[in-house]
């Protein structure tokens, strides 16, 4: 997958995880109260969801620690809210069509004590723009500090993970995707991504185990059984690797990946034939994706098939040959007779 791809599919998972929509809706949110006053934010950060000050206006400060709860947490005007939901679209919409822009407008607002928001635009610009080390590096400082609840953070761990493991950084991708697992220890999805991370570097054991808590959590799921088998295959335990297709193919007859595994299996195991009629399915499921091209490759790799042995026709039966008569000796003739 490139760059751009990586990119987009982040910006979409970011949407899904409702972090913008979450930056959008609170101001002071709950989980603030319950931090310790030395990680309390400075008052440009507690002010960063509002739109960012003139910078001839004077800094906003953080409410009276007298103020009643009902105050701290009451919403803000409907102008400020409509400024803040204003520069946060006008932002994340420079990210998306003018994202080296959408860098200078982000880094601005941060400086004028934009806050989470204007560093989520930044993020985003930053992979829009093919930075996915500096997008990487402030989703994961968002994911320390954003006032977002625990599964939020989590999802920015994972997609910081996902742009290192895009980027090779292995060891940051790991790092990164266990800080979203302290957050969500029983999170089947985070358990995959960790998995795959580790068997990319290896450590084939440790992505089976991963993989075997999150079929305990889901055992419905198809992916996490083929992962597994091919963690398998690399250890050297086709049997069990086998197994493993054989309980994904149940739960997903036409789960691609499972079918090229299958011929991974096949192959390593002497069979040419079969491995490559599992290629061959695989391709058949979705012609148009990365996997398909991938059991193309492979088909390829395996060089023209001979042909299969065929029957050999059957002589037509021939008439029993009549014994030819045994030779006779021709008789001698009488002796003659004197007179």
């Amino acid at each position: 997958m490139s760059r751009a791809a990586t990119a987009r599919v982040v910006v979409l998972s970011l949407v899904a995880a409702g972090l913008g929509l979450w930056l959008l809706g609170e101001d002071e949110p709950a989980p603030q109260a319950a931090r310790p006053a030395a990680d309390a934010p400075e008052p440009a950060r507690a002010a960063g969801r509002a739109v960012a000050p003139s910078p001839a206006a004077p800094a906003p400060t953080a409410p009276a620690p007298a103020a009643p709860a009902a105050a701290a947490s009451a919403a803000p005007p409907a102008t400020v809210t409509a400024e803040r939901d204003d520069t946060y679209d006008r932002c994340m919409a420079f990210a998306m069509a003018d994202p080296e822009r959408a860098v200078h407008e982000a880094r601005a607002w941060r400086a004028a004590g934009g806050g989470d928001a204007a560093m989520h635009c930044e993020a985003t610009a930053r992979l829009r723009a093919g930075d996915g080390g500096g997008g990487a590096e402030l989703l994961e400082e968002l994911g320390r500090n954003a006032f977002a609840p625990e599964e939020v953070r989590a999802a920015l761990f994972a997609q910081a993970a996902q742009i290192r493991l895009e980027g090779g950084d292995l060891t940051r991708a790991y790092a990164a995707v266990t800080l979203a697992l302290a957050l969500r220890p029983q999170n089947p999805e985070l358990l995959t991504d960790r998995a795959v991370i580790a068997a990319s570097a290896g450590r084939f054991q440790e992505a089976i185990d991963d993989l075997t808590t999150a079929i305990d959590l889901r055992p419905f799921l198809a992916e996490p059984y083929v992962l597994r088998a091919s963690a398998w295959r690399q250890l050297g335990q086709p049997a069990l690797a086998r197994d493993d297709i054989a309980r994904a193919l149940a739960r997903d007859p036409v789960n691609q990946e499972a079918w090229l595994e299958s011929g991974n299996l096949r192959r390593d195991g002497g069979d040419a034939r079969g491995a490559r009629q599992d290629w061959e399915q695989a391709i058949r499921i979705a012609p148009e994706t990365a996997t398909a091209a991938l059991a193309a490759e492979n088909i390829s790799l395996l060089g023209p098939m001979p042909d299969a042995p065929r029957p050999s026709a059957r002589a037509p039966d021939l008439p029993a040959a009549v014994p030819a008569a045994a030779p006779t000796l021709p008789v001698p003739p009488p002796p003659q007779r004197r007179p």
